[in-house]
């Protein structure tokens, strides 16, 4: 008999969908996604939640193992046609997602960024805007400024826009489109 990795089960992806509108609701708040996710990476936990036969996914710095594409049962398109993109926070920005139309904001892409780390790092950002209390000030690591940069470009037209979820090993945050972003300190 298969044995089915428990982030593929029903009850697990209602937990990891429970965080995740929790943390897009208060942009900035760090959870950490450990016990939920089961042993596996943040990442693999939040995609086999988001993902299905609908959505189209662009694994832009091919982070994903051949074996999970089928169970996230997603379609493989290029970046700047993709409901999700994700990349290395790393690594420079080299497309242009979806950014919806006025009628239909909702076809944007959500970018999912795998930084170094969340809550500790050389990056401090405050976050300010709808679900944030004054304003959250954050750290990160692992996260190439032009992605900033260009998100503001992205969210300039609102409400057209990207909304970003920035995933380490273990934890996740949110950056949807309605937040504002000001960097605080870019390490060394």
């Amino acid at each position: 008999m298969t044995k089915i990795e428990p982030i593929w089960t029903p009850i697990v992806q209602q937990q990891v969908c429970r965080l995740l509108m929790d943390v897009m609701s208060r942009p900035g708040r760090i959870e950490n996604m450990a016990e939920i996710s089961c042993g596996t990476s943040a990442e693999r936990a939040v995609l086999a939640t988001l993902l299905d036969a609908e959505v189209s996914l662009c694994d832009q710095h091919e982070r994903l193992d051949s074996a999970d594409w089928p169970l996230l049962q997603a379609q493989i398109a290029l970046a700047n046609k993709a409901n999700y993109v994700l990349c290395e926070a790393a690594n420079a920005v080299d497309f242009s997602p979806m950014l919806g139309t006025l009628s239909s904001p909702e076809n944007s892409t959500t970018l999912l960024l795998v930084v170094d780390s969340l809550g500790t790092g050389e990056i401090e950002l405050s976050v300010t805007g709808p679900g944030v209390n004054g304003n959250q000030v954050v750290r990160l690591s692992g996260l190439h400024k032009g992605w900033l940069e260009q998100r503001q470009q992205w969210v300039s037209l609102f409400p057209l826009g990207v909304d970003i979820i920035l995933l380490d090993a273990t934890r996740v945050m949110a950056l949807p489109r309605t937040t504002n972003i000001e960097v605080i300190t870019w390490g060394m």
